[in-house]
């Protein structure tokens, strides 16, 4: 058996070399359906062939699509749609003292909140009564180290503030006005351009809103994290001075 070939390995980026030059050459074809690129089931014939389960790269390609759509909402909004801010902590962080991480988690929230652990990670969420926004915390112990993050959703906020602002105001007046006024003085173009002066205005006006929000919430988030990182730094040494060199607790 020491004798036997060893079957060939192919690295990460051999392995994306390989699948590349293997596209260009599927697209040389005469025959290729799609030149352009892979359909989401060609995708997952290659994801089997490699050995990775196919649902994993339905998955993946959900996500894309999530991401493209934020990405077009993020740039009309002025702002991203989600927060989203992290922090490493050397150290494991005990997973009988998440306990007393929640009032220190609620205190930064405008919302009561709920809280669960599962093994070394907490995870507390909170949502808006007004359902248009969403926080969730987690502070996870692994490897070594203490994970913490918090992530705030805004889309909710974002439709209530563009929807009542540049629909409900900008084009109710602007047309409103536009209307009544270019009707009374014989004025067409006032009849038209106003409303869209109006609704531009009022878009470009959230939209400084939105992106003066997101600030002031990442500030808000960023202390959060500071206060945690700096109590869990400091619960993490209290528990490593109480267990000693050997990890035990000391006598």
């Amino acid at each position: 058996m020491s004798g036997d070939l060893v079957p060939r390995r192919y690295s990460e980026k051999e392995a994306g070399r390989i699948l590349r030059a293997a596209a260009e050459m599927q697209r040389a074809e005469p025959s290729a359906a799609d030149p352009s690129g892979f359909s989401l089931a060609e995708l997952e014939e290659v994801a089997r062939e490699a050995g990775i389960d196919p649902a994993v790269v339905r998955r993946a390609a959900s996500q894309l699509e999530v991401s493209r759509t934020e990405s077009i909402g993020s740039a009309l909004a002025g702002g991203p749609l989600t927060i989203r801010v992290e922090r490493e902590v050397p150290g494991e962080y005990p997973a009988e003292r998440f306990d007393s991480l929640v009032p220190l988690i609620q205190s930064a929230s405008p919302w009561q909140g709920h809280a669960g652990v599962v093994g070394k990670s907490l995870t507390w969420s909170a949502r808006a009564d007004s359902n248009t926004s969403s926080l969730q915390v987690l502070v996870a112990a692994v490897d070594g180290r203490t994970l913490i993050r918090a992530e705030e959703r805004l889309g909710g906020y974002v439709g209530a503030l563009f929807g009542g602002v540049v629909a409900g105001g900008g084009v109710g007046a602007g047309v409103g006005i536009g209307a009544g006024v270019g009707a009374a003085i014989g004025s067409p173009l006032f009849m038209f351009g106003f409303p869209l002066l109006i609704i531009g205005g009022t878009y470009y006006a959230a939209r400084a809103f939105y992106a003066a929000h997101v600030r002031k919430e990442q500030g808000r988030l960023q202390g959060l994290l500071d206060r945690l990182s700096a109590r869990v730094s400091e619960v993490i040494r209290e528990h490593d001075s109480d267990a000693g060199p050997s990890g035990l607790p000391s006598r």
